[in-house]
């Protein structure tokens, strides 16, 4: 059976597939991990934490099974124009901004996701942090399609232990829209959000309400149409195994 090593940053992106497919906990690492059979395929699913603050908990759970392939998945801001909310790119190399190697995802896997319907981005950016404005925004435009804050790490792990991989990301807030909320104020030590931290910042500037709620109704749409791509891509990933 494919096993196969699914890394989302936030339970939000998540919560959408795992309602699908009844995911339920495993021991294999120390760190939190679901599993659940999607078609013929084993999907283990972990949590990196925006910023991936949890990549490292990775070599504990590699350690305990190899994967026969790995997906780092989420939401993405477009740096581009034609990337519109819920489009789902599949990223043919990631790079961060310090000057790291570039890690290309897996030719195969590639292509099965074009196959599959998303949208080739020839560079995704693992940036340090959320781009929130614009004029950032824009500016990174010169340099890649769309940008992250996990990418690069989790593409690294795999790629060190030669396990075939994929950046596949859905477009949450395109280039012209400003991320007028402080996310990463308000992320614990493990990199989630916490909706308390949002309600006080809303609680302060209540001006910000309208652009969270915009944002939410395009959050949830964008992860819902990510769960549903994940299930078309391991649908069409059982075929082509049933055939090798």
């Amino acid at each position: 059976m494919t096993k196969a090593l699914v890394i989302f940053a936030l339970k939000e992106e998540f919560d959408p597939w795992r309602r699908k497919h009844h995911f339920h906990p495993t021991s294999l690492s120390q760190h939190p991990v679901f599993v659940a059979c999607v078609g013929a395929t084993e999907a283990y699913v972990t949590l990196a934490g925006a910023g991936a603050p949890l990549a490292e908990s990775l070599n504990d759970l590699l350690a305990q099974f190899t994967p026969s392939l790995g997906i780092v998945t989420g939401v993405a801001a477009g740096l581009k124009p034609e990337w519109r909310p819920g489009d789902v790119l599949v990223a043919q190399s990631v790079f961060a901004l310090k000057g790291e190697s570039r890690i290309p995802s897996d030719a195969g896997l590639l292509d099965l996701a074009v196959q599959c319907g998303a949208k080739l981005a020839p560079t995704l950016i693992t940036l340090p942090g959320i781009a929130r404005t614009v004029a950032e925004k824009t500016r990174l435009a010169t340099l890649g399609d769309a940008a992250d804050m996990e990418s690069l790490p989790m593409m690294k792990q795999w790629s060190m232990r030669g396990i075939p991989s994929l950046a596949l990301r859905v477009i949450l807030d395109p280039v012209e829209m400003p991320m007028s909320c402080d996310f990463e104020a308000a992320l614990d030590a493990h990199g989630q959000v916490r909706i308390t931290r949002i309600l006080a910042q809303l609680a302060g500037r209540p001006q910000l309400l309208p652009d969270f709620l915009r944002l939410w109704r395009i959050s949830h749409r964008s992860m819902k149409i990510l769960a549903m791509f994940l299930d078309r891509f391991f649908g069409f990933l059982d075929r082509r195994t049933s055939t090798m």
